[in-house]
């Protein structure tokens, strides 16, 4: 009975140290995630952070769409940061991969919202009291 608890618990899934071959659980945040523009201030210039963690040490590397090469690696790492100055003026992303570089570990999507280039009272008829139409 013993040597069949041993047996399941070692060829129980997700039980052990042996390689697994599952992505590790990594965590991305980055400050702010949305640009406000209009037509006075057609793009943003903002300083980014971005912050990352992860559950396994390794080898990560920070991406965004601006660019095909990484914005920063980090090597036998857990978590890191960095502060990405930038001017923007549509949205994107950013996201980190480890040894593979197809595969996104985590996105985070930074918006660029354009407000209306008028303003709405400017537009609206005028009208007084004694106006019929």
């Amino acid at each position: 009975m013993r040597r069949l608890l041993i047996l399941a618990l070692l060829l129980a899934p997700g039980l052990g140290t042996a390689e697994t071959g599952v992505e590790p659980a990594m965590k991305l945040s980055v400050k702010p995630v949305l640009c406000i523009t209009d037509s006075r201030t057609p793009s943003c210039d903002i300083a980014f952070l971005v912050v990352w963690e992860s559950d396994l040490s390794g080898y990560y590397c920070l991406y965004n769409d601006f660019g095909e090469s990484p914005l920063q690696c980090w090597n036998e790492e857990r978590h890191g940061r960095l502060s990405d100055d930038r001017s923007v003026n549509e949205s994107f992303t950013y996201w980190m991969t480890d040894d593979d570089v197809g595969s996104r570990l985590a996105v985070v999507a930074v918006e660029v919202l354009r407000m209306d280039t008028g303003d709405r009272r400017r537009k609206r008829r005028t009208r007084h009291v004694w106006d019929i139409n």
